[in-house]
């Protein structure tokens, strides 16, 4: 068995109940074919860094999960042909890998729908404290000229 991470974005105008009945079946098609959903992230609703089938927000869900080579053929399958789908990546993590052996990670997952008011409170802060010690910086050095 090996340990994949498959990323993907879901249309974001879909209904809560549309949104889940989708990761609901992809968890299904891992289960299906041999494998075991190890963790499944919403990471909310984000900006799409280019539209992409003429949406500019899509919800971000990363997914780890193990099994065989003709799992991930089948997901990616089944990823291509559902119009709720708008990108996806796969990435192989592990060539060997033991599920019962998997450490227990506690995951805190936000809603799905939830704007990401949080992250753009932190990165406004951020940016503020960043313009300050700046000009923190920038008084250091105007102090060190007058001196010498």
């Amino acid at each position: 068995m090996r340990k994949y991470e498959t990323f993907f974005i879901i249309d974001p105008d879909l209904t809560e109940e549309a949104y889940t009945l989708a990761g609901d079946k992809l968890k299904g098609i891992v289960n299906a074919n041999g494998g075991a959903v190890l963790t499944y992230v919403p990471w909310g609703k984000k900006k799409l860094a280019y539209p992409i089938k003429k949406r500019n927000q899509g919800l971000y869900i990363l997914m780890e999960y193990g099994g065989g080579p003709e799992l991930v053929a089948e997901l990616e399958r089944n990823m291509r042909l559902d119009e709720r789908v708008l990108k996806f990546i796969t990435v192989k993590l592990e060539d060997r890998f033991d599920p019962e052996k998997e450490e227990v990670r506690e995951i805190v997952t936000p809603s799905a729908f939830e704007e990401d008011e949080e992250t753009a409170e932190s990165e406004a802060g951020a940016i503020e404290e960043d313009e300050a010690g700046a000009e923190a910086e920038l008084a250091e050095e105007e102090e060190e000229l007058d001196r010498g």
